[in-house]
């Protein structure tokens, strides 16, 4: 009901009755650490329409510096494509509207500055940089930011880059992590899990069955599976001890209340 990676999307999360936000971070080309999912701008910002841009298409998100990015549009391209039909069945309220379009790209410490005033945990996934793997610079600005804004518990990071996992863990002892995998387990996963402590297992919806979710959980291993947006396979992973990241907080709220 909110265009993806905004304050506008935390904040109708919460009020939905969701119980945390799953965001993404990456790095702006003066180091700045913003939230966006995409690598580049194209999808869901207004870039193409500034012409003084053109030349940089298709526009990196990490060839742009933090005061660029926040001149961009955030929110508009949600009306315009209404990804996910909320727009056209009226399910987004008119005074919504007018939010929507004044969406810009947050900087992660505006929004975990959000989280720490009304203690709403965020599971921040940790885009993956074009550079060396040892490099950690990544790592420790998010470390960093979470120590500033008071944030350690209230967030959990993960990555499909495994080695951001391991640099933190290194870096931070108390840091909560979250394994991502999309087309396959890791070998002896549990031990593999083990092995970054890691708090939380994040494979792809396809991938979770009851019986690994048991085994996991057994084994002091949270499960949270995505991306589901099907309410009754929501109900079913519910049902089998496992957490969901959807598109439709909402709707996953309000089957959570039905008896």
């Amino acid at each position: 009901m909110a265009p993806e990676n905004t304050m506008l999307a935390l904040a109708m999360a919460r009020k939905c009755g969701a119980h945390c936000l799953e965001t993404d971070v990456q790095l702006a080309k003066d180091g700045e650490l913003i939230i966006f999912h995409d690598d580049t701008l194209e999808r869901t910002t207004d870039i193409s329409g500034h012409t003084k841009w053109r030349k940089y298409r298709p526009w990196p998100v990490n060839q742009f510096d933090l005061q660029e990015l926040r001149k961009l549009n955030a929110g508009s391209w949600f009306l315009k494509t209404d990804p996910f039909d909320t727009v056209a069945s009226g399910a987004v309220c008119k005074n919504t509207l007018t939010e929507i379009r004044q969406q810009k790209i947050p900087p992660l410490r505006e929004l975990l500055t959000w989280a720490a005033a009304h203690r709403f945990p965020v599971n921040l996934e940790i885009k993956e940089l074009s550079t060396r793997p040892e490099d950690t610079k990544l790592v420790e600005k998010v470390l960093n930011m979470l120590q500033e804004t008071g944030t350690m518990e209230l967030s959990l990071l993960s990555s499909f880059h495994h080695d951001y996992l391991l640099q933190a863990k290194a870096l931070c002892a108390d840091v909560s992590l979250a394994v991502l995998a999309d087309t396959e387990h890791p070998e002896d996963l549990i031990n593999y899990l083990k092995h970054f402590s890691a708090a939380a297992y994040h494979p792809q919806e396809s991938l979770c069955q009851p019986e690994l979710i048991t085994r996991l959980r057994q084994a002091g291993i949270m499960v949270n599976c995505w991306t589901v947006n099907n309410m009754e396979r929501a109900q079913e992973l519910h049902r089998a001890g496992a957490g969901v990241i959807t598109d439709w907080p909402q709707l996953l709220a309000k089957d959570s209340k039905t008896p």
